[in-house]
């Protein structure tokens, strides 16, 4: 329960502001397959990787007070709050924290939610026995309006997911 709540938040603390529950799913899978221990078991959706158990603890957090939830041009943002701050001072206090990758995280965050969804597709079928190359042609077939972007995606994944997860 606490150790949901410390990844989350701890993402937040290096970036306060997500703009799209989309790219926080790709966020935290993405730190998973980097290595991050996060509590989320994720299934293959339309969009690629998804977790209801972090979309639960996002609208847990939002609902306590932690995050803050908002819409803007139709997209979800979530932001931290100084409650949320505090509360994640309070985890580290008591040992429950979660180390999290702040350089990849910025990285990713500058990231479109496209991108992204491309990028931690090809990490699920990798992570589920795919060679490279049946990886590379099935996130085409999954995301053949988004295979444009599978070669830079490929790039991404291999310099700034696979060399952390070792």
């Amino acid at each position: 329960m606490f150790e949901a709540a410390s990844s989350v938040l701890s993402i937040f603390s290096v970036v306060e502001k997500v703009y799209g529950r989309k790219k926080i799913q790709k966020m935290v899978h993405l730190l998973e397959a980097a290595g991050t221990r996060m509590p989320f078991k994720y299934e293959y959706h339309y969009y690629g990787p998804y977790s209801a158990e972090l979309q639960a603890e996002l609208n847990d957090l939002a609902q306590q007070g932690f995050l803050r939830e908002t819409t803007h041009d139709e997209t979800y943002v979530y932001e931290i709050t100084d409650k949320g701050r505090k509360f994640k001072e309070k985890l580290d206090q008591f040992g429950i924290t979660v180390a999290i990758d702040k350089e990849l995280v910025q990285s990713m965050v500058q990231q479109s939610s496209q991108f992204l969804e491309m990028v931690s597709t090809y990490a699920f079928l990798i992570n589920a026995g795919y060679e490279p190359g049946e990886a590379k042609n099935k996130a085409i077939e999954l995301k053949s309006h988004l295979k444009d972007l599978v070669d830079k995606a490929i790039s991404y994944y291999n310099e700034q997911v696979a060399t952390r997860s070792k």
